[in-house]
């Protein structure tokens, strides 16, 4: 195991500077990653794969960028709110004993569960993230963003090509994400990875081992918002790392998996598409920022 941690990590080190820095005292956390090639999608063979994963490909990130080392949680997305008066709307898709269902009185400060400042604000919509990542801009001069699907799965894999960024072992799991586990089981889906993870809903940020680029709750805890506009499948879209874009694209990408999810979904290949206006308490975001 210790052989294998140690590959895994040399391999992540060759495509980003692990050494985290920031654009000031309350910016977010960052890890600068560079050019390099992956491949994307899942094999034929895998039983859990579905139709939006395919064809297998090789994506070639052209240009360096950095990710946020956690996800915005509640006391950033907060402090951006006091600072803007941006309000989201109320109205949030949650759990209730009938199964996942839109409440109209639901918001981020209450998305159906209890969270704490450091747990991942969700219940906010693709247009809520933007206007996050816009706020960020300003305060800083640099460009912060929404990753590309492309980035986010580069910085995700960490450097390597499993299932998962912590191997095949679905027992480790919850050694690395929040997820659907056997305290869940039967309370929110029937199926759940063997193991406790110790969170029924959402953990603090960074509760959990990081992946090989330094890089906390990239698969599960909570689905992110991504810049791409939906695309089905892989058989068309950018190979270059940018974002696929469209003219008033309303229906968005996520990517991650969240504290709900069964062992199907909680695989870095696993794919999401909501439309950009709604809020679900299993979504959240993280930022992006170009290279200077």
């Amino acid at each position: 195991m210790i052989r294998i941690a140690l590959a895994l990590a040399l391999l992540a080190l060759s495509a980003c500077d692990s050494r985290p820095l920031r654009d000031c005292g309350d910016c977010p956390e960052l890890v600068m990653f560079e050019p390099g090639r992956f491949m994307r999608g899942s094999l034929e063979s895998d039983p859990a794969a579905d139709e939006t994963e395919f064809p297998r490909h090789e994506v070639h990130i052209l240009r360096p960028f950095a990710m946020a080392v956690t996800a915005v949680t509640l006391a950033d997305f907060a402090a951006f709110a006091a600072a803007t008066g941006h309000t989201p709307e109320n109205g949030c898709h949650t759990l209730t004993a009938d199964g996942w269902r839109l409440d109209p009185e639901a918001n981020w400060r209450n998305p159906g569960f209890p969270q704490g400042p450091s747990h991942p604000v969700v219940c906010v919509s693709w247009h809520d993230a933007t206007a996050y990542a816009a706020w960020m801009s300003e305060k800083t001069g640099k460009t912060y963003r929404l990753p590309s699907e492309a980035e986010w799965e580069y910085a995700a894999r960490g450097g390597t090509t499993g299932t998962n960024f912590w191997g095949e072992d679905d027992r480790l799991a919850c050694d690395y994400a929040n997820v659907n586990d056997l305290t869940a089981k039967n309370k929110v889906a029937k199926v759940a990875e063997p193991c406790t993870d110790g969170f029924l809903h959402t953990s603090p940020a960074a509760s959990f081992r990081p992946n090989p680029a330094g890089l906390y709750d990239m698969v599960g805890n909570a689905w992110m918002w991504l810049a791409d506009c939906w695309l089905g499948d892989y058989r068309l879209g950018p190979r270059d790392g940018t974002p696929r874009t469209a003219m008033n694209c309303q229906i968005r990408t996520l990517r991650g998996g969240s504290w709900t999810d069964t062992p199907g979904p909680i695989r870095i290949a696993a794919r999401e598409s909501r439309l950009a206006r709604e809020r679900l308490a299993i979504a959240g975001f993280r930022l992006a920022r170009d290279a200077d």
